[in-house]
């Protein structure tokens, strides 16, 4: 069987892939645009084989550049349309080469609720934004203010397992004006945490719901639909399946009692970065790579539909 090889070519306006017969010649077989995403097929019987190369190059180059188009060079004139460009189903959607203003990785701890606060500023006459900064404080809804130091708290907590190889995602926005307060990437997987800041209260956590100071609230449930859409969305852009874990981060609390086994993982914020890595690994590195790759991409996370929303 004759060896293919794949060799990346680009001039100003142009950018294709080329899969060539191993030797000196290197006859080119296909090439892949990688702009439109369409392959050319020189050699009919090569294609097979050439797709799984150009496939292969796209999952493994952190591209996702993949075929959604095969023209085949040479067909005959009374060849139908639809046999010359054949339509090949996409494994993994188009993403686009990411820009500086679509990286997510730039983002700090607590960036979503950094600009709502921002937002309620600008409602404060100048005198009064004046008089806050010079006495170093904010202006704004206490909840809100304390939500933004209580997902800054759990980004300083997550810092150290970036050292370990892992991936930290803050603020990742979502269609619907929310976001995800931090995306954790690792050999267990990913993980959706988010950040609870109850100072001095006391926190006791159900199957189904958690209690602050004995006032119910959703979070199992929410952490549960959050990690679930995360999973569906990861995985159709990934290509293979990313298994995510909801956690459930809590912030300055006076003591966390568990009175049964949730769903979703409750940790004291101050131990998160030693309680991720103990779940068993799942992901190889190069796939935790090719996860980081696709979650810091904006785009990724502004194509979530109406079947990842939550059911009302």
């Amino acid at each position: 069987m004759t060896e293919l090889v794949v060799k990346p070519w680009q001039v100003p306006g142009k950018e294709r892939l080329y899969v060539n017969k191993a030797g000196v010649r290197g006859d080119s077989v296909a090439w892949l645009d990688c702009r439109t995403g369409v392959v050319t097929v020189d050699v009919p019987e090569f294609e097979a084989p050439a797709l799984a190369r150009v496939e292969a190059w796209c999952r493994t180059s952190g591209r996702h550049v993949p075929p959604r188009t095969v023209r085949r060079r040479g067909a005959g004139r009374g060849a139908s349309r639809g046999e010359q460009h054949r339509p090949v189903p996409p494994r993994i959607p188009f993403l686009p080469p990411l820009c500086a203003e679509d990286d997510l990785a730039r983002n700090r701890p607590g960036a979503g609720l950094e600009s709502l606060v921002r937002e309620g500023e600008e409602r404060y006459g100048r005198l009064v934004r004046l008089a806050a900064r010079l006495s170093r404080q904010r202006l704004g809804d206490s909840s809100t203010l304390r939500g933004l130091e209580g997902e800054r708290f759990v980004g300083a907590r997550l810092e150290p397992l970036r050292a370990a190889g892992w991936k930290v995602l803050h603020g990742v926005p979502l269609p619907s004006g929310s976001d995800i307060d931090h995306l954790v990437i690792g050999p267990p997987g990913v993980f959706t945490v988010n950040s609870k800041h109850h100072p001095g209260a006391t926190v006791w956590v159900g199957d189904k719901v958690v209690k602050v100071n004995r006032n119910g609230y959703p979070y199992v449930e929410n952490s549960e639909f959050e990690a679930s859409r995360t999973a569906r969305l990861l995985t159709e852009w990934c290509g293979f399946e990313v298994p995510v874990h909801p956690v459930i981060a809590v912030v300055g609390a006076r003591r966390i009692t568990l009175g049964a086994t949730p769903p979703v993982t409750v940790v004291d914020a101050e131990r998160i970065a030693d309680v991720l890595p103990t779940h068993p690994p799942a992901l190889p590195p190069n796939r935790v790579d090719q996860v980081f790759t696709v979650a810091r991409h904006r785009y990724v996370w502004a194509q979530s539909d109406r079947r990842n929303r939550k059911p009302r």
